[in-house]
Protein backbone atom coordinates (compact mmCIF):
# COMPACT_ATOMS: atom_id res chain seq x y z
CA UNK A 1 0.00 0.00 0.00
CA UNK A 2 1.36 3.53 -0.46
CA UNK A 3 -0.40 6.55 0.87
CA UNK A 4 -2.06 8.99 -1.81
CA UNK A 5 -0.44 11.85 -0.38
CA UNK A 6 3.52 12.15 0.06
CA UNK A 7 2.94 14.54 3.51
CA UNK A 8 1.69 13.07 6.67
CA UNK A 9 0.90 15.55 9.79
CA UNK A 10 2.22 14.37 13.31
CA UNK A 11 1.16 16.39 16.26
CA UNK A 12 4.26 15.67 18.50
CA UNK A 13 2.56 18.50 20.92
CA UNK A 14 -0.61 19.71 21.52
CA UNK A 15 0.18 22.13 24.08
CA UNK A 16 0.35 25.99 23.56
CA UNK A 17 1.76 28.77 25.35
CA UNK A 18 -1.02 31.52 23.59
CA UNK A 19 -4.59 31.60 23.50
CA UNK A 20 -4.75 33.44 19.69
CA UNK A 21 -8.21 34.84 19.23
CA UNK A 22 -8.51 32.96 16.00
CA UNK A 23 -7.67 29.32 17.72
CA UNK A 24 -10.19 27.61 19.68
CA UNK A 25 -8.10 26.39 22.47
CA UNK A 26 -10.61 27.20 25.04
CA UNK A 27 -13.15 24.49 23.20
CA UNK A 28 -10.22 21.88 23.41
CA UNK A 29 -11.08 19.48 25.97
CA UNK A 30 -8.42 16.61 25.17
CA UNK A 31 -6.09 16.19 27.64
CA UNK A 32 -2.35 17.98 26.76
CA UNK A 33 0.66 16.01 25.99
CA UNK A 34 4.00 15.35 24.06
CA UNK A 35 4.48 11.79 21.90
CA UNK A 36 6.83 9.62 23.03
CA UNK A 37 9.86 9.10 21.44
CA UNK A 38 8.72 5.07 20.35
CA UNK A 39 5.66 6.20 19.02
CA UNK A 40 7.40 8.88 17.01
CA UNK A 41 9.51 6.56 15.53
CA UNK A 42 7.04 4.34 14.59
CA UNK A 43 4.75 6.64 12.83
CA UNK A 44 7.32 7.93 11.02
CA UNK A 45 8.96 4.82 9.84
CA UNK A 46 5.85 3.23 8.48
CA UNK A 47 4.65 6.13 6.98
CA UNK A 48 8.10 6.02 5.16
CA UNK A 49 7.76 2.62 3.64
CA UNK A 50 4.18 3.75 2.56
CA UNK A 51 6.00 5.85 0.23
CA UNK A 52 6.15 9.34 2.38
CA UNK A 53 8.37 12.11 1.41
CA UNK A 54 7.41 14.79 3.42
CA UNK A 55 6.54 15.06 7.67
CA UNK A 56 4.62 17.99 8.89
CA UNK A 57 5.35 18.04 12.69
CA UNK A 58 2.31 19.89 14.08
CA UNK A 59 -1.54 19.81 14.95
CA UNK A 60 -3.00 21.83 17.27
CA UNK A 61 -0.21 23.20 19.33
CA UNK A 62 2.97 25.32 19.74
CA UNK A 63 5.97 22.45 18.35
CA UNK A 64 8.34 24.32 20.57
CA UNK A 65 5.98 23.14 23.62
CA UNK A 66 8.21 19.54 22.63
CA UNK A 67 11.40 19.79 24.40
CA UNK A 68 12.46 16.84 21.80
CA UNK A 69 11.46 18.73 19.05
CA UNK A 70 15.08 19.25 17.27
CA UNK A 71 15.68 15.41 17.80
CA UNK A 72 12.17 14.76 15.67
CA UNK A 73 12.94 16.61 13.18
CA UNK A 74 16.78 15.07 13.34
CA UNK A 75 15.07 11.76 12.95
CA UNK A 76 12.92 12.56 9.89
CA UNK A 77 15.97 13.79 8.10
CA UNK A 78 17.87 10.63 8.67
CA UNK A 79 15.25 8.78 6.75
CA UNK A 80 15.50 10.92 3.72
CA UNK A 81 12.41 13.11 4.12
CA UNK A 82 11.35 16.89 4.17
CA UNK A 83 10.46 18.50 7.36
CA UNK A 84 8.47 20.98 8.06
CA UNK A 85 5.99 22.98 10.96
CA UNK A 86 4.26 26.15 11.60
CA UNK A 87 5.10 27.84 14.45
CA UNK A 88 4.26 31.55 16.55
CA UNK A 89 7.82 32.11 16.97
CA UNK A 90 8.13 33.21 20.58
CA UNK A 91 10.30 30.51 21.96
CA UNK A 92 12.84 30.52 19.89
CA UNK A 93 15.80 31.56 21.94
CA UNK A 94 19.51 31.40 20.38
CA UNK A 95 20.05 27.57 21.59
CA UNK A 96 16.83 25.90 19.63
CA UNK A 97 17.56 28.11 16.49
CA UNK A 98 20.82 26.54 16.47
CA UNK A 99 19.76 23.37 17.00
CA UNK A 100 16.95 22.94 14.72
CA UNK A 101 18.93 24.63 11.43
CA UNK A 102 21.56 21.79 12.61
CA UNK A 103 19.16 19.66 12.90
CA UNK A 104 17.77 20.08 9.16
CA UNK A 105 14.68 21.88 9.73
CA UNK A 106 13.76 22.50 5.47
CA UNK A 107 10.71 24.80 6.23
CA UNK A 108 9.35 27.06 8.99
CA UNK A 109 6.66 29.11 9.12
CA UNK A 110 5.94 31.91 11.39
CA UNK A 111 1.97 33.20 12.24
CA UNK A 112 2.64 37.16 12.99
CA UNK A 113 -0.48 38.82 12.62
CA UNK A 114 0.12 42.23 14.32
CA UNK A 115 2.36 44.55 13.16
CA UNK A 116 2.70 46.54 16.09
CA UNK A 117 2.78 45.68 19.87
CA UNK A 118 -0.91 46.82 20.85
CA UNK A 119 -2.49 44.82 17.84
CA UNK A 120 -0.08 41.64 18.13
CA UNK A 121 -0.87 40.97 21.70
CA UNK A 122 -4.89 41.35 21.28
CA UNK A 123 -4.33 39.19 18.27
CA UNK A 124 -1.83 36.38 19.57
CA UNK A 125 -2.85 36.60 23.81
CA UNK A 126 -0.05 35.74 26.40
CA UNK A 127 2.81 36.78 23.64
CA UNK A 128 5.08 39.48 24.16
CA UNK A 129 5.53 41.82 20.36
CA UNK A 130 8.74 42.55 21.16
CA UNK A 131 10.27 39.11 21.51
CA UNK A 132 8.37 37.44 18.94
CA UNK A 133 9.12 39.74 16.48
CA UNK A 134 13.00 39.98 17.43
CA UNK A 135 13.09 35.93 17.83
CA UNK A 136 11.61 35.92 13.82
CA UNK A 137 13.94 38.42 12.83
CA UNK A 138 17.47 36.62 14.73
CA UNK A 139 16.27 33.32 13.17
CA UNK A 140 16.21 34.95 9.69
CA UNK A 141 19.93 36.53 10.87
CA UNK A 142 21.03 33.51 12.08
CA UNK A 143 20.43 30.92 9.30
CA UNK A 144 21.84 33.50 7.05
CA UNK A 145 25.07 34.39 9.34
CA UNK A 146 25.60 30.52 9.17
CA UNK A 147 25.39 30.41 5.43
CA UNK A 148 22.47 28.00 5.20
CA UNK A 149 19.45 27.56 2.78
CA UNK A 150 17.37 25.97 5.57
CA UNK A 151 15.33 26.76 6.65
CA UNK A 152 13.26 27.90 4.00
CA UNK A 153 11.49 30.84 6.08
CA UNK A 154 8.31 32.27 5.88
CA UNK A 155 5.86 34.81 7.79
CA UNK A 156 2.21 34.44 7.59
CA UNK A 157 -0.47 37.55 8.12
CA UNK A 158 -4.16 36.52 8.80
CA UNK A 159 -6.94 39.48 8.20
CA UNK A 160 -8.84 39.90 11.26
CA UNK A 161 -10.86 42.97 12.49
CA UNK A 162 -8.12 43.84 14.91
CA UNK A 163 -5.28 44.43 11.82
CA UNK A 164 -6.84 44.73 8.47
CA UNK A 165 -5.13 48.25 8.24
CA UNK A 166 -1.51 46.66 8.77
CA UNK A 167 -1.38 44.37 5.44
CA UNK A 168 0.99 46.86 4.01
CA UNK A 169 2.76 47.61 6.89
CA UNK A 170 3.52 43.75 6.99
CA UNK A 171 4.40 43.52 3.34
CA UNK A 172 6.90 46.43 3.84
CA UNK A 173 8.51 44.63 6.29
CA UNK A 174 8.77 40.90 6.17
CA UNK A 175 8.44 40.97 1.93
CA UNK A 176 12.12 41.70 1.80
CA UNK A 177 13.30 39.49 5.16
CA UNK A 178 11.91 36.67 4.67
CA UNK A 179 12.10 33.87 1.88
CA UNK A 180 7.74 34.08 1.41
CA UNK A 181 5.33 35.67 2.84
CA UNK A 182 1.49 34.73 2.65
CA UNK A 183 -1.61 37.15 3.63
CA UNK A 184 -5.07 34.84 4.30
CA UNK A 185 -8.16 35.32 5.46
CA UNK A 186 -8.71 33.07 8.76
CA UNK A 187 -11.50 29.94 8.56
CA UNK A 188 -13.38 28.40 11.26
CA UNK A 189 -11.13 25.48 12.56
CA UNK A 190 -14.18 23.53 12.38
CA UNK A 191 -17.01 24.48 14.58
CA UNK A 192 -14.43 26.30 16.66
CA UNK A 193 -14.56 30.18 15.21
CA UNK A 194 -17.64 31.75 13.26
CA UNK A 195 -15.19 33.56 10.79
CA UNK A 196 -17.26 32.22 7.41
CA UNK A 197 -20.86 31.87 6.98
CA UNK A 198 -21.56 28.00 7.31
CA UNK A 199 -24.85 28.50 5.29
CA UNK A 200 -23.25 29.31 2.49
CA UNK A 201 -24.72 27.87 -0.48
CA UNK A 202 -21.44 27.03 -2.81
CA UNK A 203 -21.14 23.95 -1.21
CA UNK A 204 -18.24 20.87 -2.39
CA UNK A 205 -19.18 17.54 -2.34
CA UNK A 206 -16.13 17.22 -0.50
CA UNK A 207 -12.85 18.63 0.93
CA UNK A 208 -11.12 15.59 -0.51
CA UNK A 209 -8.89 15.03 2.69
CA UNK A 210 -10.59 11.18 3.60
CA UNK A 211 -9.44 10.54 -0.25
CA UNK A 212 -6.81 12.32 -0.71
CA UNK A 213 -4.59 13.16 2.94
CA UNK A 214 -2.61 14.27 4.28
CA UNK A 215 -2.90 11.89 7.31
CA UNK A 216 -2.81 13.80 10.94
CA UNK A 217 -1.92 11.76 13.95
CA UNK A 218 -2.49 12.85 17.27
CA UNK A 219 0.22 12.95 19.91
CA UNK A 220 -1.37 9.37 21.69
CA UNK A 221 -1.38 7.96 18.44
CA UNK A 222 -4.67 8.26 17.28
CA UNK A 223 -5.73 9.28 13.67
CA UNK A 224 -8.00 12.02 12.94
CA UNK A 225 -9.52 13.15 9.31
CA UNK A 226 -7.66 16.60 9.23
CA UNK A 227 -6.07 19.64 11.60
CA UNK A 228 -9.38 21.33 11.56
CA UNK A 229 -10.98 18.51 14.41
CA UNK A 230 -9.16 19.95 16.97
CA UNK A 231 -11.16 18.01 19.89
CA UNK A 232 -10.38 14.62 18.07
CA UNK A 233 -14.13 14.14 18.02
CA UNK A 234 -13.51 11.93 14.72
CA UNK A 235 -10.84 9.01 16.13
CA UNK A 236 -10.61 6.63 13.07
CA UNK A 237 -8.08 4.39 14.29
CA UNK A 238 -5.03 4.19 16.63
CA UNK A 239 -1.54 3.23 15.74
CA UNK A 240 -0.80 2.05 19.38
CA UNK A 241 -3.47 -0.60 17.96
CA UNK A 242 -2.78 -1.17 14.29
CA UNK A 243 -0.44 -0.46 11.76
CA UNK A 244 -1.15 2.58 9.59
CA UNK A 245 -2.28 0.53 6.69
CA UNK A 246 -4.62 -1.30 8.48
CA UNK A 247 -6.15 2.29 10.18
CA UNK A 248 -6.75 3.38 6.40
CA UNK A 249 -8.55 0.04 5.51
CA UNK A 250 -10.91 0.01 8.37
CA UNK A 251 -14.14 0.39 8.56
CA UNK A 252 -14.14 4.05 10.15
CA UNK A 253 -12.03 5.43 7.49
CA UNK A 254 -14.00 3.55 4.80
CA UNK A 255 -17.04 4.62 5.92
CA UNK A 256 -16.10 8.14 6.03
CA UNK A 257 -14.86 8.30 2.51
CA UNK A 258 -17.73 6.56 1.42
CA UNK A 259 -19.81 9.59 2.50
CA UNK A 260 -17.53 12.26 1.61
CA UNK A 261 -17.87 10.89 -1.99
CA UNK A 262 -21.53 10.56 -1.97
CA UNK A 263 -22.00 13.60 -0.76
CA UNK A 264 -23.73 12.76 2.28
CA UNK A 265 -22.56 13.69 5.30
CA UNK A 266 -25.36 13.22 7.58
CA UNK A 267 -23.54 10.50 10.21
CA UNK A 268 -20.33 13.07 10.12
CA UNK A 269 -22.15 15.73 11.22
CA UNK A 270 -18.54 17.67 12.12
CA UNK A 271 -17.87 17.05 8.49
CA UNK A 272 -21.22 18.34 7.58
CA UNK A 273 -20.79 21.69 9.61
CA UNK A 274 -16.85 22.19 8.43
CA UNK A 275 -16.21 25.86 6.35
CA UNK A 276 -13.61 23.52 4.87
CA UNK A 277 -16.97 21.86 2.95
CA UNK A 278 -17.15 25.54 1.31
CA UNK A 279 -16.36 27.10 -1.66
CA UNK A 280 -13.49 29.51 -0.43
CA UNK A 281 -11.04 30.58 -3.35
CA UNK A 282 -10.91 34.24 -1.70
CA UNK A 283 -9.02 32.65 1.51
CA UNK A 284 -5.92 33.54 0.39
CA UNK A 285 -5.69 36.80 -0.51
CA UNK A 286 -1.29 37.38 -1.65
CA UNK A 287 1.54 35.17 -1.69
CA UNK A 288 4.96 35.73 -3.81
CA UNK A 289 5.76 31.77 -3.43
CA UNK A 290 5.46 31.65 -7.09
CA UNK A 291 3.27 33.37 -10.15
CA UNK A 292 0.16 31.79 -9.85
CA UNK A 293 -3.26 33.72 -9.03
CA UNK A 294 -4.12 33.70 -5.67
CA UNK A 295 -7.65 31.79 -6.60
CA UNK A 296 -5.75 29.04 -7.77
CA UNK A 297 -2.96 29.12 -5.61
CA UNK A 298 -5.32 28.68 -2.43
CA UNK A 299 -5.97 24.67 -3.75
CA UNK A 300 -2.76 23.58 -3.37
CA UNK A 301 -1.29 21.77 -0.31
CA UNK A 302 1.61 23.87 1.95
CA UNK A 303 3.91 21.16 0.81
CA UNK A 304 3.32 21.75 -2.81
CA UNK A 305 2.91 25.40 -2.82
CA UNK A 306 6.67 25.08 -1.60
CA UNK A 307 7.92 22.57 -4.38
CA UNK A 308 6.12 24.69 -6.78
CA UNK A 309 7.76 28.13 -5.06
CA UNK A 310 11.15 26.87 -5.16
CA UNK A 311 11.41 24.02 -8.49
CA UNK A 312 8.65 25.94 -10.70
CA UNK A 313 6.50 22.51 -10.86
CA UNK A 314 3.08 22.53 -10.77
CA UNK A 315 1.74 19.62 -8.26
CA UNK A 316 -0.59 17.61 -9.05
CA UNK A 317 -2.42 17.15 -5.31
CA UNK A 318 -5.15 19.94 -4.33
CA UNK A 319 -6.64 20.45 -0.88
Amino acid sequence: MKLTNPEVRIETSNICNASCIMCPREKMDRLEGVMNEKLFKKIVDESKSLGTTNVFLGGFGEPLTDPMIADRVRYVKQQGMYCNFISNGSLWNKDITAQLIEAGLDEVRFSFYGQDKQTYEIVHRGLNYDITHNNIRNVIETRNRMGRKNPVILVYFLTLDNNQKQVDAFRKEWEPLADFIEIWRPHNFGDGRDYRNRKETRRKETCGRPKRGPVQFQYDGTVIPCCYDYGGKMILGDVHENAIPEILRGEKYESLRQAHEKGDLSAFPYCNECDQMLEHSDALIYTNRHNLPADQAVLLSNSNLFNLGQEGRVPVNQE
